[in-house]
């Protein structure tokens, strides 16, 4: 007999799909995978949503309703939890980019600042444009096709899904300047070493000490690369120099930031952004959403890949 591994509810032959959690149903009710609780929501169209967009990603998922809670949850498999969690913050930031041009109301009733404080969305407000006009012949208005998911979520493809939406797309870790010195230095030494020893080769082969090609095409191809490892050895030494200028303004940046961090982020102050009814997953989003924000309002709009490390840095070592 079928049964959903999610709610457990027995099915006669035939059905391949639950009609209350609309997953797949299995044979043996061992072979069920545990689903747990990852996203919660006040409003049903907000979950059903995402559970779509899940569903359009390859990723199983169901929807549940908490009578206790009066929230819709969605769950996934424990494994899938940290795939979950990237394409929750695509879905999330494809809904702000929608609120944004004015396609979407999912969000309505929050500012898009407000969002990524509260991953429980309240309930879109009813707007009354659009109804103006709408109204045919016999009183019937006329109800917009909801996309398909396809058409809203085209745009993101595997690998990308968080960036794909980011006018200006960063790294997923930053670099540090005083790193990024060390690694352009060992550029250079690099390609100047093998630039110089490669002409020096080439000259002793031209005046006839060496014979390691022979003709003038293979001397002028190799004389040509090894220029141009000169050439890159020469812009990578220019770019390196304009990288050691600013490490020490980095540093003191990076020092006020700690600086603030140790005084502001305190187990006080996680706590108090502590929300029991959603995963730690979802926790530490919320959290680190926050303290970016704080650390932007501090000292100005910074590079977000910069804060990001800087935040999980200090959270690694003191919690």
């Amino acid at each position: 007999m079928p049964w959903c591994p999610n709610c457990k509810a027995e099915y006669q032959p035939g059905f391949t799909l639950c009609s209350d959690c609309k997953i797949e149903l299995v044979d043996d009710i061992k072979e069920a995978e545990v689903f747990i609780p990852f996203f919660q929501a006040e409003d049903k169209k907000v979950a059903e949503k995402l559970v779509k967009f899940f569903d359009y990603s390859d990723l199983q998922s169901s929807l549940e309703y908490d009578e206790e809670s009066s929230l819709y949850v969605v769950s996934v498999p424990p494994k899938k939890q940290q795939e979950a969690k990237k394409l929750y913050q695509a879905f999330y930031y494809v809904e702000r980019e929608r609120l944004e041009k004015g396609e979407s109301d999912l969000f309505a009733k929050k500012s898009v600042q407000d969002i990524p404080e509260n991953d429980q969305a309240g309930e879109p407000a009813a707007s009354g444009e659009g109804n103006a006009g709408a109204e045919e012949t016999g009183n019937h208005s006329a109800e917009p096709e909801e996309p398909s998911p396809e058409d809203e979520y085209k745009e993101i493809t595997p690998g990308d899904e968080i960036n794909a939406f980011d006018e200006k797309p960063e790294p997923a870790v930053y670099v540090m300047k005083a790193d990024q010195y060390k690694d352009l230095t060992g550029t250079v030494w690099i390609f100047l070493i093998f630039g110089i020893a490669g002409l020096v080769i080439v000259l002793l082969n031209v005046i006839g000490v060496l014979n390691f090609f022979s003709g003038w095409i293979p001397n002028t191809v190799m004389g040509a690369l090894f220029l141009f490892f000169l050439y890159v050895a020469i812009s990578t030494n220019n770019k390196a120099k304009k990288v050691q200028a600013e490490i020490d303004a980095e540093n003191q940046l990076t020092g006020q930031i700690n600086d603030w961090l140790t005084s502001h982020i305190t187990q006080d102050f996680l706590s108090s952004l502590h929300d029991e009814n959603i995963s730690e997953e979802l926790n530490y989003i919320r959290t680190t959403d926050k303290i970016k924000d704080m650390l932007i309002e501090e000292f100005g709009n910074q590079n977000l890949a910069y804060l990001d490390r800087l935040i999980e840095e200090y959270y690694n070592e003191n919690f």
